[in-house]
Order: structure tokens, then C-alpha cells, then sequence
């Protein structure tokens, strides 16, 4: 079967898509009877070089595309791609495809990871709001198969667009390594990974953080991700002023990563919106405590095994309770149950699942 993969998120410094499909893909490579051809716009990354080693063909457009507008003639290059290759199946690993895309060679696929554009449009603009609505339904209507992150995602997603209810779909979850077994220490310190906005309630954090300190706390905070705000960058810039205990480490790659969970003493992840969460199970690799918003996505991946902040729709209260938790460590959980939930996401179970259903729905 000869799967061709838009893997344009995995073309520079991946995150939370980019490894998603990086991962997916590691998986089928496992299976001989996968032809896996990959587009991007440009392959920059560790593993994309990675995968260039192993043989899996790379076909680049060129040029970075990082603006919603920049995605129309990038698409065009896509369908070219289609008509020269002639996949069973062409993956759209991407939420939407902006234009009508054809596969007379077989079906196309796509994952929706959230419709956070729509449910949360605050954190996007009413502009972005719009055109994904737009995309994603067109998308919707021309593609047959759909994999989606979690059981909230295919729920939303049904909910806004009634039409997916009709397309052949399966909750993949996301493939989440075993981390390398390392030295787990504790450098007294609370550990966030994930880009710095405030969908991802970087700003609570920090706000808690500086209540923390005012307090009588004195365990430090080490940040990890690009800081996609300005005014988190001046709040970051505002708390090292007074407390110089804040680091700011920016795109961490996989090794530094694994370090860094292995050394916390806690992980907090305030997220006010979440199409999966990565980062809380890669943490329980670690045993470490955890600390997260009360998200119904949290309860489907991590079950009651973490700590939940209360539940509150006012910035504020969730301020104070993360301040009050940090100080008063009522985030100590027993960690012990970690090790089944990991398991549910490793490659061996979620990559058969996913294998079969394209099997089963290629005919």
C-alpha cells in the first residue's frame, strides 16, 4: 500500500503535530507491505534527517510555509504530488486542506486534532476563526476517512460538523515513546513544556508562580518552548526582575527534553484548551507529580492519577489554587499507576490499530 503524507509539520523544529506524524510514521515503517512517500516544504529537522537515512522518499516544495495564506500554492504542489505518485491513500496529517484536493488513485485521509479555532476563538482571532471553518468543512466534505487524537476531538468535531458524523474514522490517540530510562533526579524545580501563550495558560502559570514566591516559596520554574506572545515575554522578563528564578530555555530538542522531565520535581501544565496533552504522559515516564486544569481531555488520557486544579471558569480563582497548590504540595499523587496508562500509547498498540483500520477501509 503506498501512503502518501503531507508531513509539513514535522519539517522544522516539530512539536505536538510534527511528533505525531513523525511517530506515526516510525510505526508503519515496522510493516513491508507500507510504500510511505512524504511532503513538506522544507526538511530541516532531526527527524526528518532521520527518516531521509532510513530511505523514506522526501518530496520538498522549497520555501518555508508558515502563513495560512502561504498554504494555497503549497497545496497546489501537494496535488501535483498526488497525480505523480498515485497513493492508495494521501494523508492530510494537518486538521484541513484549504483547496479541493483529488485522489483518483485512492482515498483521502485526514486528522483532525482539534477545532480550537472555533471553540476557543479568543486565543486566534476572528479572522483565523472564520477561514478555519471555512477549510475544515470543505475538508470535511471531500475526504473519506478521518483518524482523530481523542474521543473529545471526533465529539467536537461531530458536534460543529454534522457531515463527519458520515466519513469512516478512528480515535487514534497519539503514539507517545517510552522515554530512554535515565537518571531521574530532582532539582527542586516546577517544569512546563509547550509552546508560551495563553491558550496553553502560560500566563496563569505565571501569575501562580509570582504568588508562589510572594508566599514564601522558593523552588524555581524552568520553562521550555517558543514564546508566541509578547506579553508573556514581558511577564517572564517582569518575574526574573524581582525573583531571577525563571528560566526560559525556548524549542527544546527530544534529548534535552527527556532531561529535563527526568530532572523536575514537578510538572505543571495549567492548558486552557487541549486537543491531547503529550506532555502529561510523557512526565509519568518520570513519576513525577503533575498539575493540571481541570480539562475533560485530561480525564480520558490520565484518569484520576494526576492532579486537577478545581474546576473554574475565572482566571483568577485558578490562579490561586495553582499558588496554593504549589506552596502547599497538595499535588503529590501516588504515580505508581502511571506506568499502565503509558502503556496505552505506545507504538505497538496505537500503530495496529491504525493499521487496520486503513486495511479494512482501502477497499
Amino acid at each position: 500500500m503506498k501512503l502518501l503524507i503531507d508531513a509539513r509539520s514535522l519539517g522544522t523544529k516539530p512539536s505536538g503535530i510534527g511528533m505525531y506524524i513523525y511517530n506515526i510514521i516510525r510505526e508503519l515503517l515496522r510493516f513491508s507491505d507500507y510504500k510511505l512517500v512524504l511532503i513538506t516544504d522544507v526538511s530541516l529537522s532531526d527527524e526528518m534527517k532521520l527518516l531521509e537515512n532510513l530511505n523514506v522518499r522526501i518530496l520538498k516544495y522549497g520555501k518555508s510555509v508558515s502563513k495560512s495564506y502561504k498554504l494555497f500554492p503549497y497545496y497546489l504542489f501537494v496535488q501535483e504530488c498526488i497525480y505523480k505518485e498515485k497513493p492508495e491513500i494521501f494523508w492530510e496529517a494537518n486538521n484541513l486542506v484549504p483547496i479541493r484536493i483529488k485522489n483518483p488513485y485512492g482515498k483521502l485521509m485526514v486528522t483532525i486534532h482539534d477545532i480550537f479555532p472555533i471553540t476557543v476563538p479568543q486565543y486566534y482571532g476572528w479572522k483565523y476563526e472564520y477561514y478555519f471553518k471555512f477549510a475544515l468543512n470543505k475538508t470535511i466534505k471531500n475526504f473519506d476517512m478521518i483518524l482523530y487524537d481523542s474521543v473529545e476531538s471526533k465529539n467536537e468535531t461531530e458536534k460543529k460538523f454534522p457531515k463527519a458524523r458520515e466519513k469512516k474514522n478512528f480515535v487514534s490517540y497519539i503514539i507517545i515513546p517510552r522515554l530512554p530510562g535515565v537518571e531521574v533526579t530532582d532539582n527542586n524545580s516546577f517544569l512546563y513544556i509547550g509552546n508560551l501563550e495563553k491558550r496553553k495558560g502560560t500566563d496563569l502559570l505565571l501569575k501562580a508562580y509570582e504568588k508562589y514566591r510572594q508566599s514564601g516559596g522558593g523552588r524555581a520554574l524552568r520553562l521550555c518552548g517558543r514564546v508566541r506572545e509578547k506579553k508573556i515575554e514581558e511577564l517572564i522578563k517582569k518575574l526574573n526582575e524581582t525573583y531571577g528564578t525563571i528560566s526560559c530555555l525556548g524549542y527544546i530538542n527530544e534529548a534535552e527534553k527527556i532531561r529535563e522531565y527526568a530532572s523536575c520535581h514537578c510538572f505543571v501544565f495549567p492548558s486552557k484548551a487541549e486537543g491531547f496533552g503529550i506532555p502529561v504522559i510523557e512526565a509519568m515516564n518520570y513519576k513525577k507529580p503533575i498539575i493540571v486544569t481541570e480539562l475533560s481531555i485530561f480525564r480520558e488520557i490520565a484518569g484520576e492519577n494526576i492532579y486537577y486544579l478545581p474546576h473554574a471558569n475565572d482566571d483568577n480563582v485558578i490562579i490561586d489554587n495553582l499558588a496554593k497548590a504549589m506552596l502547599d504540595e497538595s499535588y503529590i499523587t501516588d504515580t505508581n499507576k502511571y506506568t499502565e496508562i503509558v502503556e496505552k500509547f505506545q507504538a505497538e498498540n496505537i500503530g495496529e490499530g491504525i493499521r487496520r483500520f486503513l486495511v479494512k477501509n482501502i477497499n
